[in-house]
């Protein structure tokens, strides 16, 4: 599942087109910022503060990087010298410059290496280019400022290979006749060229067509080069040893047709299946971030923005996108977790997801396909299978006969009964849905064995419309568990918590705080049915207090909350992420209860919770996820918590008190235990105490 997270102006930028870009910072979460050609500041993502910075009176020519092996900050001045100085200085103008006879165009950090790419198309270790800056002496100026003024470099980047190699990979742009390039240059070790540089012009033969956007993503090993065309289509080609530049742009992957192509789009790659691209929505005003997955060809989630800016780049910083666009640098954080193929292409319980007609027109070709593979395929295996008792007398294998309806007939209603109950004793749920309309039965295997099916026949309806669409479960669930809600089907909430599984935090949020003001509510009616003071009923709304004193009844209302409750319980979550929409959704009276029913769980042998699979990689044991729960509502609502003075909460924080301290005992005992099943394992013999001789004597010592 991947999402953006949080979304925040970091600072802001004077003249965006003097804005040179970034690079990491030698502290983690700490990025380097040359906001001009003459200022540089190194701020802290996290906190948005700026750590240290320095003015300097010459302009500067490319972002300044930090070089881990020197310790020391690198900036370009002029495109031919060279200044190096470390946080501790102040004043960037005394430090030497350094002259180089090559012109400089940029500085590209990978690991602990910088490498130095001249305007030539040659790279360097920095340490390499520092020694051998005066050998090339017969260079003269009039060319290097004709390969300046000629060629632009952008999006220089460094890959590691599997097995260990690395390449430079940057874009050529021609400002003469428009050429435009990638450029593959393998390197060494010591960062000389190994080869020849490999040079992939972007362009499509016979097609007056033009890039949109252009970058080099993460591949299967080896890097690809990901293009977006004017006609709206978007092609990969793997950059591995044995490609030829003649197969660019490679491979077509999709048509992105959520952004417009006329204007230019940012793109950079985030992560191995994952590609950030920024451009002005399609058929409306703004802007729009969007996070493609090129593995399932499909827009997982999407940043929107009021104003589009021609001038855009893009960054990666750990877990960060930066975004400079307009007069304002920005962070969107992203989060990319486990994998969900039906997150990402919306495949649910269902695989009739698509209706007749759909079927019949459109996917013609390859349903033709599938029935050619599987003919070919059963054949093959029915040859293989088919012995010597099933041939005729001329060796033939015999033809199976499939049935018709006419000669042959189909499975009767036994048999398909027999097969349907041998199913259901497998302990799964299985959903038959009669077609009117196409005359035909379709089974479904649900993923939850308690899934009982919607009781409502609208919602089940909804529900089965969503699926067919190919909508995914983040985005079914968040709208049904919103009618659900308002629709007060509290039945119908365990059915929807217990068919899907990635569901947001922000709904299940709201789906508890629904529960236990339901939970509250039950609990009330069933005290004011059993207790009365001189005839009068108790009040509905109680204090905390009481609500801590009170005990559920064993009513089919109460217990069918508390299972609901419990299944709401079992569902995945990021702690982090809930913790601030519980903080804004639960009141404090809501965060008593749900503490004292999760200390009632985890202390009692009769409630359990349900098993279900986990999309987050924690442990999905009944204990540790009562506590991962305890530990959100502790933190959501600490200040309120710390500064109550209520016996009844004391009294049940007190409880979890002396239950974490026999959990900690208990580790302490095991730790114990596992050193002896270590020398177990390892076959050592256990040290035996030395035992004191009892025996004793007594010597009489005479004194002259």
């Amino acid at each position: 599942m991947t999402k953006f997270i949080t979304y925040f102006n970091l600072c802001p930028i004077p003249e965006p087109k003097d804005f040179l870009g970034i690079s990491p910072d030698k502290d983690e979460g700490n990025i380097i910022t040359t906001l001009g050609k003459n200022i540089i500041i190194v701020i802290k993502i996290s906190t948005q503060k700026q750590i240290r910075s320095w003015s300097v009176l010459e302009k500067l020519s490319s972002k300044v990087v930090y070089d881990k092996k020197s310790e020391k900050y690198v900036g370009v001045f002029g495109s031919k010298y060279l200044r190096c100085w470390d946080e501790g200085t102040t004043d960037v103008n005394k430090c030497k410059k350094l002259k180089f006879q090559k012109y400089i165009t940029n500085l590209v950090s990978c690991g602990d290496d910088t490498f130095v790419l001249y305007v030539d198309g040659s790279c360097e270790l920095l340490a390499k280019a520092l020694e051998s800056r005066k050998e090339d002496a017969n260079i003269t100026t009039a060319q290097q400022l004709e390969l300046s003024n000629k060629l632009s470099f952008s999006n220089a980047s460094v890959f590691v290979l599997a097995n260990g190699s690395k390449i430079l990979t940057y874009f050529e742009r021609n400002s003469l006749n428009g050429d435009y390039y990638l450029v593959r240059l393998p390197l060494s070790e010591n960062g000389a060229e190994l080869e020849a540089p490999k040079r992939f012009k972007l362009s499509r033969e016979n097609l007056s067509v033009t890039v949109a956007g252009a970058a080099v993503i993460e591949g299967g090993g080896v890097p690809a080069l990901l293009t977006i065309w004017s006609d709206k289509r978007m092609f990969i080609l793997n950059l591995s040893d044995d490609v030829c530049p003649e197969r660019s742009p490679g491979n077509f992957v999709s048509v992105l047709t959520q952004l417009k192509v006329d204007s230019p789009l940012s793109v950079m790659g985030i992560s191995k299946h994952f590609v950030a691209i920024y451009g002005a929505n399609h058929g409306q005003e703004g802007a729009s971030l969007l996070l493609y997955n090129t593995q399932f060809k499909v827009i997982k989630t999407k940043q929107f923005f009021k104003v589009y800016f021609n001038y855009s780049k893009l960054w990666s910083v750990n877990d960060h996108i930066i975004l400079a666009m307009g007069q304002n640098l920005s962070v969107v954080k992203y989060q990319v977790l486990k994998e969900v193929l039906s997150e990402l292409v919306g495949t649910q319980v269902s695989n009739d997801y698509q209706t007749s007609i759909e079927i019949d027109h459109i996917n013609e070709e390859d349903m033709m396909e599938e029935c050619l593979q599987y003919s070919k395929d059963f054949q093959t295996q029915n040859s293989n299978e088919v012995a010597d008792a099933d041939a005729d007398e001329a060796g033939k294998p015999l033809k199976i006969q499939e049935a018709d309806g006419l000669t042959i007939p189909y499975m009767g209603v036994q048999d398909f009964d027999k097969e349907l109950n041998a199913l259901r004793q497998l302990h799964l749920h299985v959903d038959v849905v009669n077609d009117s309309q196409l005359d035909a039965v379709h089974i479904n295997l649900m993923s939850n064995h308690n899934d009982a099916g919607f009781s409502c026949s609208e919602i089940q309806l909804i529900a089965q419309q969503l699926e067919r669409v190919g909508a995914s479960e983040h985005e079914i669930s968040e709208k049904l568990l919103t009618v659900l809600m308002k629709a007060n089907l509290l039945k119908d909430i365990g059915v929807c918590l217990r068919r899907y599984t990635n569901i947001s935090e922000k709904i299940l949020s709201k789906t508890l705080n629904y529960i236990l003001k339901r939970y509250s509510s039950a609990s009330g009616e069933s005290n004011e049915k059993g207790t009365k003071v001189n005839g009068i009923a108790q009040e509905e709304h109680m204090e905390t207090e009481g609500i801590l004193s009170r005990k559920p009844s064993a009513s089919g209302n109460t217990s069918e909350i508390q299972d609901i409750l419990n299944t709401l319980l079992a569902c995945s979550f990021d702690a982090e992420t809930i913790a601030k929409c519980i903080r804004q959704d639960m009141e404090y009276k809501e965060v008593v209860i749900i503490l004292e029913h999760l200390y009632n769980m985890i202390t009692s042998d009769d409630m359990y919770l349900e098993e279900r699979p986990a999309l987050y990689e924690t442990s999905t044991e009944y204990e540790l996820q009562l506590l991962r729960w305890f530990g959100v509502f502790l933190n959501s609502h600490f200040q309120k918590l710390a500064l109550s003075k209520e016996v009844a909460l004391i009294e049940l924080l007190f409880k979890w008190h002396e239950l974490f301290q026999s959990y900690r005992q208990e580790i302490v005992e095991l730790q114990n235990v596992a050193a002896l099943l270590h020398n177990v394992v390892e076959r050592r013999t256990v040290a035996k105490e030395k035992s004191s001789s009892k025996w004793y004597s007594i010597e009489e010592v005479y004194l002259f």
